[in-house]
């Protein structure tokens, strides 16, 4: 069976090309200068990096600028994305913002919640477009539960991986739970009333392997599970709701659903889901493209992300007991 979902899609271009920059083009920077390339709204103009060889290796590859500095960027943009180190993100969004330029920037926001509020009150203060990208936003895996969260009586999320020197800087809560707790409020909205949460730190200073169960002012109960200590990578989420349960692969967007069988009430039968894929950063990039063309709303709001950090900051005290 095949789901089509109304995932997030972007404003209809328009004729007229913004000019944007990456700033920071590692790993993940490499794949944002990309989708501005191949952009129908925008031109890539050039990309910036601290470590000056890694710009001028992008740079070389896709045909555009490396910048010096960021203020030479400021003086030819019209937008930036973000996707330097999370230690950075505050120092790079604040200039940005306060040269009126609006910014995309990676998850987290921010190192800290703190920071975090901070460039939302500098954004709307400078009246500047700002977005964070919550990349699973734009992934149709989870737009059934987002539709139906009315049904949903138990979730678990699972978010496993092994474990790699990109991302380590900070906690696994930090590099993957930050998209889980985004997700929840996206799903249902609510505000968490309790938090029971079980950490481990092994191979970093930074919690490696955590456990967390949520409940919601409603009741429902979450489950999310990460890790950076497994051999495989896990990505999926089980529902439990009225009429179904649902095991969805969030990597593949296939699912195995299990539902009561009408013909013999003692037995159940399961149907095979298979959601559309996207380019789900694709997707982030142009809808904030379009966002800043057309001076409306951004998918994901700074406050939200700020919110997301917030309970991750709640949950590493809990851990360790600060």
């Amino acid at each position: 069976m095949e789901l089509r979902f109304s995932v997030l899609q972007p404003e209809e271009t328009l004729k007229t090309k913004l000019k944007g920059a990456v700033i920071g083009v590692g790993y993940l920077g490499r794949f944002h200068a990309q989708k501005i390339k191949a952009s129908g709204q925008a031109e890539l103009v050039g990309v910036f990096d601290f470590h000056k060889p890694q710009a001028e290796k992008i740079s070389a590859e896709l045909g555009v600028k490396s910048y010096l500095s960021m203020n030479d960027v400021a003086s030819e943009v019209d937008f930036v994305t973000v996707a330097a180190s999370t230690q950075a993100h505050y120092e790079i969004a604040e200039f940005f913002l306060n040269k009126n330029i609006p910014v995309l920037v990676e998850k987290p926001i921010a190192a800290t919640a703190e920071l975090g509020a901070k460039l939302c009150d500098l954004a709307e203060k400078n009246h500047v477009i700002f977005s964070v990208g919550h990349i699973e936003r734009f992934n149709p895996a989870y737009d059934y539960l987002r539709q139906n969260s009315h049904k949903i009586k138990y979730l678990e999320l699972n978010r496993l991986a092994p474990f790699r020197t990109r991302g380590s800087d900070v906690s696994v809560l930090h590099d993957l739970m930050i998209h889980d707790l985004d997700l929840v409020n996206y799903i249902f909205k609510q505000k968490i009333k309790s938090i029971i949460p079980f950490g481990q730190k092994m191979i970093r200073p930074t919690i490696d392997d955590v456990s967390v169960l949520l409940t919601l002012e409603s009741g429902i109960q979450v489950h999310i599970q990460n890790s950076r200590l497994t051999p495989q990578i896990v990505r999926n989420y089980r529902a439990v709701m009225d009429d179904r349960v649902i095991l969805m692969n969030t990597a593949t967007s296939e699912a195995d659903v299990l539902l009561p069988d009408e013909t013999q009430p003692d037995l159940h039968k399961v149907e095979k889901w298979v959601v559309g894929k996207v380019d789900a950063l694709g997707l982030e990039i142009e809808h904030f493209i379009s966002a800043v063309k057309k001076e409306k709303p951004v998918a994901i709001t700074g406050r939200e992300a700020t919110a997301a950090l917030k309970t991750i900051e709640e949950i590493v005290s809990q851990i360790e007991g600060v």
